[in-house]
């Protein structure tokens, strides 16, 4: 899949959060994510904005709008390159 990401600017100087542009609705990409055995997804649809929140065994924690192609994900600072390569490497194969 295409994705474009952009890292987000914060008060905090060892945060390591990441806004992705995705090729699907949020929808879609949390049922790609309940079909990963080992995240935990959390989906609330009552909101006026209805959201889902996934955390991945590593530590990263994926968070997002079903109805919008953007994604927000935060990386652990000890291991966001190891944690970054996997998710993109991820998000790559998904079709």
């Amino acid at each position: 899949m295409h994705y474009e990401a952009k890292k987000l600017e914060n008060c905090f100087a060892d945060a390591e959060n990441y806004e992705y542009r995705i090729a699907i609705s949020g929808e879609r990409f949390s049922r790609l994510l309940a079909e990963q055995p080992e995240a935990e997804l959390r989906v609330n649809e009552r909101l006026r904005r209805p959201t889902f929140i996934a955390a991945l065994p590593d530590g990263t924690r994926i968070k997002g709008e079903l109805a919008k192609e953007l994604i927000r994900v935060i990386y652990t600072p000890e291991k966001v390159a190891t944690q970054k390569a996997a998710f993109e490497a991820w998000l790559s194969g998904l079709e």
